[in-house]
C-alpha cells in the first residue's frame, strides 16, 4: 500500500457521516461574505471564440483603452445575466 493509499485509507476509517456533523455553530454566507471575501476572486474558466461585433460598440469598449476591451465586454454580458436582463427578448 502506498502512503497516499495508506492515508486515504485512515481517513475513510475516521470519517463521520455527514448527517452526523455539527453545523448549528456555522454562519450562514450572506451576499456581503461574497462580495468582500475568498469567493470575490474566483475566476470562472474562459473560452476563446471569435465574434462580430459592430465598430461603434468596440470603440466604446476599447474607449478607456484598448487593452482589457474583452473583459469589460464579459463584465457587460455578466451584469446583464445577473440583473435578469431578458435574452430572449433580444
Amino acid at each position: 500500500m502506498t502512503d497516499l493509499e495508506e492515508f486515504i485509507a485512515k481517513c475513510e476509517a475516521n470519517a463521520v457521516p455527514d448527517n452526523q456533523i455539527n453545523t448549528a455553530d456555522i454562519p450562514e454566507l450572506t451576499e456581503e461574505d461574497f462580495a468582500r471575501g475568498h469567493f470575490k476572486y474566483w475566476k470562472p474558466m474562459k473560452k476563446s471564440i471569435t465574434i462580430r461585433i459592430d465598430i461603434d460598440n468596440l470603440a466604446w469598449l476599447q474607449s478607456g483603452g484598448v487593452k482589457g476591451y474583452q473583459k469589460k465586454m464579459n463584465e457587460v454580458i455578466r451584469w446583464a445575466k445577473m440583473n435578469g436582463c431578458p435574452i430572449a427578448l433580444l
